[in-house]
Order: structure tokens, then C-alpha cells, then sequence
């Protein structure tokens, strides 16, 4: 072997570039220089292998998986995990391949961060290529595919007069206000009915009194069923689309009925509409129906949660209005609270019930009645409508979950202050919390204060990361699969409790720990690494992970519902492609990775 020729291959082949000659030279001694022909198969070992020349591909018996050629590396994940699976490397070229011992590979790990970086990069993106290939097949509409790039737009010291006159003449029924080419308001026709012909105003008026200052809008990249939600739980019919921060158009609530009548901004509209109990446990069947539109169109995981979550908070809200057109108005403020998955926003069917109220006054006497009554009417309803009664008993229809600011801020301060493991673990799906419905200021002071009490809250956090490590990633001593049985007989890995569950647990540590307001741990990841408590190589990680997981679970759930089956959490892997398993035990093997490093981090000796 000529060491000076093969220095200089890898003086132009990262991340060896960056290391010095002689470090080289020294590295050339200890590597194999292999030669293959043309049909020759190779089992991968525990060392790195790198492509000199020549073609192979890395494939099983069923499926090519990929191709290797010059300057390609493989076997890094085997050295990174101790993972291994039954590849194969064909030669389908001539070609030369270098292969270093695992203890070279990781002696340059320790002693060259950029070397480390360099693989652990790698082995990222392999967790991310299962989400890049669901991604590609996304059909969601979306705002740029409704919005009409056109606005009509007046001065700010312009009269009603004049924007009636423009709004006459450009046939639309609302115009932008700017000032300086800036966004600084909307005018609606029912603006000039309700704020100017009903109060008798002078059709001189200044628009800038009458207008809707500062008005929600929407970016046009946003997802259609956003914008329905929004205008929905602001109750408006224009929201001015944006692009760069600059208005480009208005979407109405007939550019969205016009859209395809199955897609879910559809149905979420329809749901607003439902003033009575029948209209909504009639919607039922079509909310099942467009799951299983979704599956069929293989939406990936992330975007199915968030369009179902979308549905099931337009549910809320109008059960919530049936109840008090039942009941009269409310005797006090309230807030009605989701936890878990809905609050998280990563719902999918199986998901069950999980909310409360937070009330302004305690509840006791006519107030404890009637919100009693309130989410009885709700908590049912929901259910006829698709999303089942808590098992646990976690919902607004328990008197235990109908709290004041006081009572709420009281039980917390105990978890907080004394946190039992047990009664932690029970918990500890409340600090996932979110407001679907009622007052925000109310919400926003029992939100802060849980926070506040959170942060930095050392023998909290020592439970809650203790509690978030007890169970582990269902790969044995030998990286072998660890299945378990449900009541049904069926035996699986439990995508739920011993994969999603193990990252949202992880990662509401690191949020809680931050005092980080988001909630969707998708949010929270990018915030955790935005504020530098976790690393950029953590954050890809857990959300490569956990997007291997949730897609998974998705698809598991997609053949039930498709097959009329009970959906369940237990998944075959003898059922996956190899990439599949692939991608799978890379998902546990980061989890294991991450609930070390939170150990250490959090479950020190107090």
C-alpha cells in the first residue's frame, strides 16, 4: 500500500480533511485496503468502512436499501449504537474499499470533535430519511392553494365612504388599511354594517375608528385547516395572508367552503355551524371517514395529529356553546383545559379524553351546579361524537378536575413541593396543559405560575426525570426486539408507552426545567436547542426519533381503522422492511442514549 497516495484520497475526503499529515500517516498504518470484484458480498463488521472506488450497493434479501460509491461511508452506526442487522454489501463494481478498526474510529472521536460531529450528523440524518420519503408523498392543502394574490387596500385616514365605494367596485367585501405600506388593519362589510350604519355614524368618517386594528392573518406557507381554526376561534370571515411579513391577499371563509368539501377545513367549518347535539354526533361518521382519507393519502404522522387535534378543539368549543345555550351564561369565567395529547397537538383516533376547568370563583353552590351540568353536557357529547370518556377519569366531569385559580395553584404547589414518585407519575400528564376554550388571562396566570414553580425546582425535576426513566426502550442485551401481549392477544413493541411517550416524558423535563411556555414537542425540542439546553445533534435526535415512532404508530393505527379493527399501540416488526427496522432500533438506541444523559443531568443525589 502507498500510504502517501492514500493520505492524500483522505486529505480530500471529510471529515479526515481536517486532520493533520502525520495524524493521516499514522491512520493509514492501521486501516485494510481491500479489493472487490464485481459480484463479491460483504457482512458488515464492526469497523468503518469508506468507498475508494467502485459501486455497491447495501441491500437484503428482499430490497436494495442504497448505493455506495467513492467517498461513501457505512458501518458508522454499528460503531455509534452497537446496533447490527443482517445487511449485505455487494460489490456491482470493481472498486477499492479502506476499512479502519473500531478502536482507530474511536480514538479520533475522543480526541477531534469535528470527526465526532461529522458521524453523529450521519446517523441523524438516517433517523430523519424514514420522515423525508413521508414527507414527499404530503397532499395537505394548503393557504397558497386557496388565497388569491390581490388585495384591496385604502389609506388610514380615508372615510367609510370611500371604502365602501372601493369595496363596490372591486366586488370584495372587506379592504386592508395600511400606513406606510404597512399592515395596520381590516374593514369588513360587516364592519359598515354593525360599526358605522348601525351606530349612525357619518359616512365621513375616518376608517382608522372603525377599523379592526392590528387583524390576525396567516402566513401563505401555513396549512388551510390553520386558518380555518383561527377564523373560527376569533369568529371572523377575511384573515389577510402574508408573505415576509408583507399582506398578499385575503382568505375568506368562501374560498374555504369552495375548496374540496372532504378536506378537513370542511369539517371543522361544518362543526361551527352545528348549533345543536344531533348535528354533532352526526359528524362522527365523516371524522372517521377523513381519517381515513389521511391514511390513504399517507399524510405523515405530525400533520394528521395536528389536522385531528384541530377538529377535536372545534368539537370542544361547540359542545361547550350547546351547553350554555342549555344552561344559560356561564356564572363566572372559566377556561376550559386539554392535557396530554390534545394538548400537545399530536392527537391521533385512539386518543381518549383528557381535560378540566379552571374557574374564576370556587366552586360551590349555584357555580358548582351549573358548571357540573356544563361538563357533563360536554364530556358526553364529546364522547358521542368520536372521542371516548377517560378511563382515568381525567376530565372536566370529575369535581376533583373543576378548580379555581386558587385550587388549581394549591394542587400543583403540591406536586411540586412534595412530589410523591407515584403521584408524580400520575400527574405529570397535567403539565401538558392548553386552553381550547374561555378565558386566556385566567389560563395564561395559572400557565405562568405552574412554570415559575418549575424552573429550577430541583427536587421536582430530580422526580419528574426519574419517573420519565423508568421504563426503557423495548430492545434487549442483545439489541433483540422486546415484545409484549395486550389484553387482546395480540404481542408487539408498544409504539405508545415504550417509544412516543418516552420522548414526550424526556422532553417536557428539559421544557419544564427551561420554564418553556410551548407545549407540541416538536415546538419544545426546537426551543430546547434554540436556548442551548439541549444540542443541535440532541434535538435532531429525539425529533428524528420521534417522527420515526409517531409515523409508525400512525401507520399501525391506519391498518386497523382501514381493516375495522380495534387500534392498537402493539406493532409486528416482523411486519417492517428491514430500513424500517432499521430506522426502528435507531429510534430506541437514541432514546436509551437520551434517558442516560437526562440521568445524569437530573437524578443526582439531592
Amino acid at each position: 500500500m502507498q500510504i502517501q497516495e492514500v493520505v492524500t484520497f483522505l486529505q480530500q475526503t471529510p471529515p479526515f480533511d481536517d486532520l493533520a499529515p502525520h495524524v493521516l500517516e499514522s491512520l493509514c498504518r492501521e486501516l485494510t485496503v481491500v479489493y472487490f470484484a464485481s459480484g463479491e458480498e460483504q457482512q458488515p463488521e464492526p469497523q468503518l468502512m469508506l468507498i475508494r472506488s467502485g459501486l455497491f450497493a447495501l441491500h437484503t434479501e428482499q430490497q436494495r436499501l442504497t448505493h455506495l460509491q467513492t467517498g461513501d461511508y457505512y458501518g458508522y452506526q454499528l460503531l455509534l449504537t452497537g446496533l447490527a442487522d443482517p445487511d449485505t454489501i455487494r460489490c456491482e463494481e470493481d472498486g477499492l474499499v479502506y476499512f479502519f478498526p473500531q478502536e482507530s474510529f474511536d480514538k479520533l472521536r475522543h480526541q477531534y470533535k469535528n470527526f465526532d460531529l461529522f458521524f453523529q450528523r450521519l446517523f441523524s440524518r438516517r433517523l430523519h430519511l424514514y420522515q423525508s420519503s413521508q414527507q414527499q408523498n404530503t397532499s395537505t392543502l394548503k393557504v397558497a392553494d386557496l388565497v388569491t394574490r390581490r388585495t384591496v387596500s385604502i389609506d388610514c385616514q380615508d372615510t367609510v365612504q370611500q371604502a365602501a365605494l372601493l369595496m363596490t367596485a372591486q366586488r370584495v367585501s372587506c379592504v386592508l388599511i395600511k400606513q406606510d405600506e404597512k399592515l395596520i388593519g381590516i374593514l369588513t362589510d360587516r364592519d359598515l354594517r354593525s360599526r358605522v350604519l348601525a351606530k349612525n355614524l357619518s359616512a365621513s368618517t375616518c376608517v382608522s375608528q372603525v377599523m379592526t386594528k392590528t387583524p390576525h392573518s396567516i402566513d401563505i406557507d401555513c396549512f388551510a385547516f390553520e386558518a380555518i381554526q383561527q377564523m373560527s376561534q376569533h369568529n371572523i370571515h377575511h384573515l389577510p395572508v402574508t408573505e415576509q411579513d408583507k399582506a398578499i391577499g385575503v382568505l375568506t371563509t368562501t374560498d374555504l367552503i369552495r375548496s374540496q368539501q372532504e378536506h378537513p377545513v370542511f369539517l371543522i367549518s361544518h362543526i361551527h355551524r352545528q348549533h345543536q347535539a344531533a348535528g354533532l354526533q352526526a359528524i362522527t361518521p365523516q371524522i372517521q371517514q377523513l381519517a381515513l382519507q389521511l391514511a390513504e393519502q399517507h399524510i405523515p404522522s405530525y400533520e394528521v395529529s395536528s389536522i385531528l387535534t384541530s377538529i377535536m378543539d372545534a368539537l370542544v368549543q361547540s359542545w361547550l356553546t350547546i351547553a350554555e345555550q342549555q344552561l344559560g351564561p356561564a356564572p363566572c369565567v372559566y377556561s376550559w383545559l386539554v392535557f396530554g395529547s390534545q394538548a400537545r397537538r399530536d392527537m391521533l383516533p385512539s386518543a381518549d379524553q383528557d381535560n378540566a376547568l379552571l374557574l374564576e370563583k370556587e366552586p360551590s353552590g349555584a357555580i358548582a351546579d351549573y358548571f357540573s351540568a356544563l361538563a357533563d353536557i360536554v364530556c358526553h357529547g364529546l364522547a358521542s361524537s368520536g372521542q371516548a370518556l377517560c378511563d382515568g377519569q381525567i376530565m372536566a366531569a370529575n369535581p376533583e378536575l373543576r378548580l379555581s385559580l386558587k385550587g388549581w395553584s394549591n394542587r400543583f404547589a403540591k406536586w411540586l413541593n412534595t412530589p410523591d414518585p407515584q403521584a408524580l407519575l400520575n400527574s405529570s400528564i397535567f403539565f401538558d396543559m392548553r386552553l381550547v376554550h374561555g378565558s386566556k388571562g385566567l389560563f395564561n396566570v395559572l400557565h405562568e405560575d405552574v412554570l415559575a414553580r418549575c424552573k429550577n425546582n430541583e427536587l421536582f425535576l430530580y422526580h419528574l426525570a426519574k419517573n420519565a426513566t423508568e421504563r426503557q426502550p423495548p430492545l434487549g442485551f442483545f439489541k433483540h426486539f422486546l415484545l409484549e401481549q395486550d389484553g387482546r392477544q395480540r404481542k408487539g413493541l408498544d409504539l405508545k408507552k415504550r417509544g412516543i411517550s418516552l420522548v414526550t416524558d424526556l422532553v417536557r423535563v428539559y421544557a419544564l426545567s427551561a420554564g418553556i411556555q410551548a407545549v407540541n414537542t416538536r415546538e419544545r425540542l426546537a426551543l430546547l436547542q434554540q436556548q442551548a439546553v439541549l444540542t443541535q445533534r440532541q434535538q435532531q435526535n429525539l425529533l428524528g426519533a420521534l417522527d420515526v415512532l409517531a409515523n409508525l404508530r400512525w401507520q399501525l393505527q391506519a391498518q386497523d381503522m382501514q381493516r375495522g379493527r380495534h387500534l392498537s399501540n402493539l406493532l409486528d416488526p416482523s411486519q417492517l422492511s428491514l430500513l424500517q427496522r432499521h430506522q426502528l432500533k435507531d429510534a430506541f438506541a437514541v432514546l436509551s442514549d437520551e434517558q442516560q444523559i437526562l440521568r445524569q443531568r437530573f437524578c443526582r443525589e439531592l
